[in-house]
């Protein structure tokens, strides 16, 4: 399977909040992670995780057409301390024993102007 490739912009310490549909799977996630580390090396630091019921969340099921909508949700407490630049993440999917990295790419963190 590919991957999505999708560079993400964020403000420091702002909520982030993304949509994910599954389609056709006929049953819900096994797992799913949402993970932020500081470079591209395995043994990086992970700056922050989200995974499935703590941050990434079923929030509708259309039995009639199979069609699952999961949300992701990183909290501002996860980026506030977080310095301005250029991070790595990605999100991976487990089904029927099965691990699929959907979509990767660079997680650009801007400073705030407000705060």
């Amino acid at each position: 399977m590919n991957y999505y490739k999708n560079n993400i912009i964020h403000v420091r310490g702002d909520t982030f909040s993304s949509g994910l549909i599954v389609e056709g799977l006929g049953q819900d996630l096994e797992s799913a992670y949402f993970t932020c580390r500081d470079s591209l090396n395995d043994n990086s630091e992970i700056l922050f995780e989200k995974s499935l019921n703590n941050g990434i969340s079923l929030v509708e099921y259309d039995e009639e057409n199979d069609i699952r909508k999961y949300a992701i949700r990183v909290d501002p407490n996860d980026t506030k301390d977080l310095q301005s630049g250029t991070y790595y993440y990605d999100l991976e999917i487990g089904v029927n024993s099965d691990i699929f990295t959907i979509m990767k790419g660079k997680f650009i963190i801007e400073q705030d102007s407000s705060r």
